[in-house]
């Protein structure tokens, strides 16, 4: 039998993205924080430059910190212009 995702959490604010080799980039981010097959992830958007977005884009890793501190280790899976889109790639724990 199907089960739907189940949205735990959404979060918005702003933020940076950073990953190795890249300066960090100032963003205002969208996460939708759910479970999915008993585990938890994250995804959502992510609107900054889209000159500092691009170089984290082609990094395979990165991480997002919330404006309450808090990190997401994260994959940007899209841009297209000022947004991201992105898929948690590690445990979520603590938000």
């Amino acid at each position: 039998m199907y089960e739907p995702n189940e949205v735990l959490q959404t979060l918005t604010g702003r933020g940076h993205v950073s990953a190795v080799g890249c300066e960090p980039v100032r963003v205002r981010y969208r996460v939708v924080i759910e479970r999915r097959q008993g585990s938890i992830v994250a995804h959502g958007t992510l609107v900054g430059s889209p000159v500092g977005l691009r170089p984290i884009w082609l990094e395979p890793d990165s991480v997002l910190r919330l404006k309450n501190g808090r990190r997401i280790d994260i994959a940007l899976t899209d841009l297209v212009g000022d947004v991201a889109e992105f898929e948690s790639t590690g445990l979520l724990s603590g938000l």
